[in-house]
C-alpha cells in the first residue's frame, strides 16, 4: 500500500492521472517521464502511482483539473502540489525536487490548488418551491455566463456541455425567451462548426480557446452521446435541418466507429491525433486513423443507450433503437451481477472489472429502466431491480440519505473522505423514481427523496448562491433537476 510504504520510507508520493485517449498524456510520458533523468529521480526520491482516468473516475473527480494531472503528496497523504498539463523535463525535475526537499526538511510548502468536489451542504427537503428556485438559478446562469460573442459558457476553454444544453432546451424559461434562445443557437452552431469532424464524423471533446479554436481531438463516447441528444432537442426547437443533421452525424459516428457490432455495446473513445486531423480530406483517406480504445465503460454505454433510445423512438429509426437495445443486452450479459454493475468491460481479456462504483450502477439502472419502457423486455427491468436492490443495501447512506462512494488511493489508512457525487446521485435518484413510478417498491421513492434532500445544499450553492459557478458544476446538477421534475410530476 503506497502511503504505508511512504510513511515507512519518509518519501513523497507522485501520482499521475492520465488517459489513453489524451495526446498530451502520451507526449508527457514520452518526452519527460520516460527520460532517464526523470525516471531515475522519481525512483530514488518518490513512490509513484499511475492512474488511468477512465478506470478511477472517483480520483479524477476529486483531483483532476485537466490531463495529464500531476499530484504530489507528502508521506501522510496531504497534497503538497498539483497541476495539470505537460512540463518539459527540466521544469518537471525542478518542481519535484523542490517538493521532495520540502518534505525532507519539513518545510510547509505551497498551498495546493485542488479541484472543488461537491460536498454535502445543508439538507433541503425537495419541494416545488425549492425546485423553482433551482431552475431559476440555472436559467440565470445562462444569462450571466453565456458568451454572447462566440457562444458557449465562460471566456476560457470551451466545452460543449451536451447534457446541460439538452436540459436547457426543454425548459420554457429558455425556449420562450428570444435572447436566451439566441444564445443556445449560437452555442450549438459553434459546437457543430468547431468540434464536428466533417470527414470522419463525430465530435471532439473541447476547444482550447474562447473562440472555439484549437480543438482537442479525442472523441469520447459520452460527449457524442450527450451532443446527439442536445442536437435532437435543438432540432425540435429551431427551424431548419442543420441541428437534425448534426444529431444524425453524431449517431452515425457512434454506430460506425464506436459500436461493437458483434458483441453489442460501445467502445469508450478514439485517441487524439492533431496531425491526422490537420490533413486534407484526400490525404486522410490513405492515412492511418487514430486508434479506437476498445474498453467499454458502463456509465458511458448506459448514457449512449439512453440517448439512442430517445432518438430512435422520436425519429422512428429502428437501427438506432436496436443499437441501444444491443448495448443493454451487452451490459446484461457482461457487467451486471448480484452485486451491482461493474465499472468497465475489457474485450482484450473478456472480463468486467471494478465493481461497486456509484456512477456505473446509477447510469446502468436508469438505462435498463428506460429500455424496459421502450421495448417491454422484462429482462431489462429485472437487471435494473438487481442493481437498485444492491445499491440500496451497499451504497446508500442510511443516516443522512444519498449514496456514497469513497475517494482514496489505497486502503491502508490514507485519507479516504466520503464524497457525495452530485451528478451520480442525481442519476441514481432519477433511476429510483423511474422504478417507483413503474410499479417498484415505495422504498425507491423514499430513497430518491432522501438523496435529493442530501443534495439540496450543494444544488443551492451551485445554482443559486455562487453566481459564477463553473460550467462543469452546473452541468453536474442537471440529473438532480431531472429527478426533481419526476418527483414533483413535472417531467
Amino acid at each position: 500500500m503506497v502511503f504505508a510504504e511512504a510513511r515507512r520510507e519518509g518519501k513523497p508520493v507522485f501520482v499521475l492521472i492520465s488517459a489513453v485517449w489524451c495526446y498530451w498524456c502520451h507526449y508527457f510520458d514520452e518526452q519527460t517521464l520516460e527520460t532517464d533523468e526523470v525516471a531515475e529521480y522519481l525512483n530514488r526520491h518518490y513512490l509513484s502511482v499511475f492512474v488511468d482516468s477512465d478506470l478511477r473516475m472517483d480520483l479524477t473527480r476529486k483531483y483532476a483539473r485537466g490531463w495529464p494531472m500531476t499530484i504530489l503528496f507528502d508521506p501522510v497523504g496531504r497534497v503538497r502540489l498539483s497541476f495539470p498539463g505537460a512540463l518539459w523535463k527540466e521544469d518537471f525535475l525542478s518542481v519535484v525536487a523542490r517538493v521532495a526537499e520540502e518534505v525532507r526538511t519539513g518545510a510547509p510548502g505551497a498551498v495546493p490548488v485542488e479541484r472543488e468536489v461537491a460536498r454535502p451542504g445543508v439538507t433541503v427537503p425537495p419541494t416545488a418551491a425549492i425546485y423553482r428556485q433551482l431552475v431559476d438559478g440555472i436559467v440565470r446562469y445562462v444569462d450571466e455566463q453565456v458568451d454572447t460573442l462566440h457562444g458557449g459558457f465562460g471566456t476560457g476553454r470551451k466545452f460543449p456541455h451536451g447534457r446541460l444544453l439538452a436540459y436547457l432546451l426543454t425548459q420554457e424559461e429558455v425556449t420562450r425567451d428570444p435572447r436566451r434562445l439566441a444564445a443556445m443557437e449560437k452555442t450549438l452552431d459553434a459546437v457543430a462548426r468547431a468540434l464536428g469532424d466533417p470527414v470522419d464524423g463525430g465530435f471532439f471533446r473541447y476547444a482550447e480557446r474562447r473562440e472555439w479554436r484549437e480543438p482537442h481531438t479525442e472523441k469520447m463516447l459520452y460527449v457524442n452521446a450527450s451532443l446527439a441528444l442536445a442536437f435532437h432537442a435543438a432540432s425540435r426547437v429551431f427551424k431548419g435541418r442543420r441541428f437534425g443533421e448534426a444529431r444524425d452525424g453524431a449517431v452515425a459516428y457512434m454506430l460506425r466507429t464506436l459500436r461493437d457490432a458483434k458483441d453489442g455495446g460501445f467502445y469508450g473513445s478514439q485517441t487524439a491525433d492533431p496531425a491526422y486531423y490537420r490533413l486534407p480530406k484526400a490525404e486522410r483517406s490513405i492515412a492511418r486513423r487514430p486508434p479506437v480504445n476498445r474498453d467499454k465503460v458502463t456509465a458511458w454505454n448506459a448514457e449512449a443507450a439512453l440517448s439512442l433510445l430517445a432518438i430512435g423512438e422520436a425519429t422512428g429509426r429502428k437501427d438506432v433503437k436496436q443499437a441501444a437495445l444491443g448495448a443493454l443486452d451487452f451490459m446484461a450479459r457482461h457487467v451486471v451481477t448480484e452485486r451491482g454493475a461493474y465499472h468497465i468491460y475489457r474485450p482484450a481479456t473478456g472480463r468486467a472489472e471494478l465493481p461497486g462504483q456509484l456512477e456505473a450502477n446509477a447510469w446502468a439502472a436508469l438505462a435498463f429502466l428506460e429500455g424496459h419502457r421502450v421495448s417491454g423486455n422484462a429482462a431489462y427491468r429485472e437487471a435494473a431491480e438487481k442493481i437498485l436492490r444492491w445499491a440500496l443495501a451497499e451504497l446508500a447512506d442510511r443516516e443522512r440519505g444519498g449514496f456514497i462512494e469513497t475517494a482514496g488511493l489505497d486502503g491502508d489508512g490514507a485519507p479516504r473522505a466520503a464524497e457525495v457525487s452530485l451528478d451520480a446521485n442525481g442519476v441514481m435518484a432519477e433511476a429510483l423514481l423511474h422504478a417507483a413510478r413503474g410499479g417498484g417498491r415505495r422504498e425507491y421513492e423514499d430513497a430518491a427523496t432522501r438523496a435529493l434532500a442530501r443534495l439540496g445544499g450543494s444544488l443551492r450553492t451551485v445554482l443559486v448562491d455562487e453566481r459564477d459557478s463553473p460550467a462543469p458544476s452546473v452541468a453536474d446538477a442537471v440529473p438532480a433537476l431531472r429527478a426533481y421534475a419526476r418527483l414533483l410530476g413535472k417531467g
